[in-house]
């Protein structure tokens, strides 16, 4: 079903012609908002900052369309939100935008803007864990081994037993905070990265497999203890609580990017990003479920000036070189290059193995 998607990654002219497909969706009627059309759109809550923007905002009423948004946790939208009334969905990667596509019987989506997952964290304990094997230096970010880390959480490894450790004397478990895997995509994300290097380098296939895996890595949230629903408040934790509640979060590129970019003050000299090894990208993908959704999936992929502005929001586009260019503008050093990068489970898999965390809260962990 992927070969139909029209992906913001392709070229403009590819894009054309891609979007050429027999698309079968709903005609509704939406509702008239002086001379624009009132679009209403369930969009994953990272992207709330993204369509708040006055900017966005005025770009989409040049082109004649006024957005109404509802935010909800992007495996809500895929499997328990009523989609009736909305004009598009737009779920934080595409297993959840396949899922809707195949349940609604949607030919096309749109992929506009894209981020991997890293792991927001300070300088002293980049180091510390670097003095630990377990992460490196690679220019101005690190690189985080998952499997090292993953032997730590099994031995059940506290903060105060890696070597050396004089920047965070607690007897802690040695965690990367999350968000809760049965609400949030970036949770979600993080436990395809985890289930991948427990499967010896594998994507999880197989249902037997998936139960065996679940079961090692369900400690990485159940010990956690609670957990918010989605990834902008942890991240906020980490900006305003720091290390102290939060020495390392999983979290979108996009959001330590955005502030960054923004130099709005709220990243400090010592707040820096690991990218998992290996990592994954979270590709936000626009379902349209009417025809006026449609026209605003092709916006924001096609449209120079919204592409331009999702930059701005720390995302990634198919416009590298405006990437860059902005980064350059902006003081901050370009996206690193990532190599090792690997795709998710199906979304079966996927929700197997969140149903099988899920039942576990019930128990605990252990």
């Amino acid at each position: 079903m992927r070969g139909h998607r029209v992906l913001g990654l392709a070229l403009a002219g590819l894009l054309t012609i891609g979007v050429l497909a027999v698309i079968i969706i709903p005609r509704t009627r939406p509702a008239p908002h002086g001379n624009r059309t009132t679009v209403r759109a369930l969009v994953s809550s990272e992207k709330q900052p993204f369509f708040s923007d006055p900017d966005v905002v005025a770009a989409l009423d040049r082109a004649g369309y006024r957005l109404e948004i509802t935010s909800a946790g992007s495996r809500e939208i895929a499997t328990t939100r009523d989609l009736t009334g909305f004009d598009l969905a737009f779920p934080a990667d595409a297993p959840q935008a396949d899922h809707i596509r195949r349940d609604r019987g949607i030919s096309a989506s749109y992929m506009p803007f894209f981020t991997p997952m890293a792991i927001a964290t300070f300088a002293p304990i980049a180091e510390l864990l670097t003095a630990a094997g377990v992460s490196s230096r690679e220019g101005d970010h690190y690189l985080f081994d998952m499997r090292r880390y993953l032997d730590l959480v099994a031995a059940d490894t506290r903060w105060s037993q890696l070597p050396g450790n004089n920047v965070y004397r607690t007897d802690k478990s040695l965690l990367i905070s999350s968000t809760d895997v049965r609400t949030s995509n970036s949770a979600a994300l993080y436990l395809a990265i985890a289930s991948y290097v427990s499967n010896g380098g594998n994507v999880v296939t197989d249902p037997g497999a998936a139960e065996r895996i679940t079961d090692r890595l369900a400690p990485l949230f159940l010990k956690q203890g609670y957990l918010d629903a989605s990834s902008q408040e942890p991240f906020d934790d980490f900006l305003t609580i720091g290390i102290g509640k939060t020495p390392m979060v999983m979290v979108y590129e996009a959001q330590f990017r955005a502030h960054a970019l923004a130099r709005d003050g709220s990243l400090t000299n010592d707040m820096v990003l690991m990218y998992p090894s290996p990592t994954i990208y979270a590709k936000h993908t626009v379902v349209p479920l009417t025809s006026a959704g449609d026209t605003v999936g092709r916006l924001l992929t096609t449209d120079p000036e919204l592409q331009r502005l999702a930059v701005r929001h720390g995302f990634r586009t198919a416009d590298a070189g405006y990437g860059r260019q902005y980064a350059a503008e902006r003081g901050s050093g370009p996206v690193p290059q990532l190599v090792n990068v690997i795709e998710p489970p199906s979304a079966e898999i996927s929700e197997q193995m969140i149903r099988r965390i899920e039942a576990q809260y019930t128990k605990g962990p252990g």
